[in-house]
């Protein structure tokens, strides 16, 4: 008895010992309790999200109607005044899911040409815009002929904008008769950048 007593005694004195041990180290920072932390870099890179639309009008294109008497000068199309307060139904929106204000850029693919190739030069069919429209707005003072390369035709529309439009023909006497066609074409780009080709 003698013997297991002397074993359990021993035993308990080493338990006691290690305990000690523990202890003594846990306060000289060998044993810790600290917490540690590391760190890890998270990235993501946004690009610029652009969607442009036309206007209902628009769409459906730029009518000058039926000329009669030449030379005519500053021929409306058929939706530059039919808006509230006399403003332009013709317009480009911007949606607004775009992340970035977008410059407009339009042009022409060519002359206005009719079925036997007769034209009407592009400095004849002239436009303005405005991202707001009444009576004077876009203004007729401030026109210029569309090109067949993209230029800038309206700066810096916040998504859910609009960019108005209105347009003019001149036909100059004796232009043969016929009816005259081309497209016209819009592209948004984020603003400042060019409009490129």
């Amino acid at each position: 008895m003698t013997f297991k007593f002397e074993i359990y005694n021993t035993v308990l004195i080493l338990v006691i010992l290690l305990c000690l041990f523990f202890v003594f180290f846990q306060n000289h920072a060998i044993i810790s309790g600290k917490a540690t932390s590391v760190f890890a870099t998270s990235n993501v890179s946004v690009q610029n999200y652009l969607s442009i639309a036309l206007c209902t009008n628009l769409s459906t294109g730029i009518l000058f109607g039926d000329v009669a008497t030449l030379p005519a000068i500053n021929i409306n199309a058929t939706h530059n005044y039919d808006g509230t307060s006399t403003g332009s139904t013709f317009c480009v929106n911007v949606s607004l899911d775009s992340n970035t204000a977008i410059d407009l850029c339009s042009k022409a693919n060519t002359h206005l040409t009719s079925p036997s190739l007769d034209t009407i030069g592009l400095a004849n069919e002239t436009y303005s815009n405005s991202t707001s429209t009444d009576a004077t707005l876009p203004a007729l003072g401030s026109d210029v002929s569309l090109t067949t390369s993209y230029v800038k035709s309206g700066d810096a529309i916040a998504a859910g904008g609009l960019n108005y439009y209105r347009f003019w023909l001149d036909i100059p006497a004796a232009q043969p008769s016929g009816d005259y066609n081309n497209t016209v074409y819009f592209k948004g780009v984020t603003t400042t950048l060019a409009c490129g080709s």
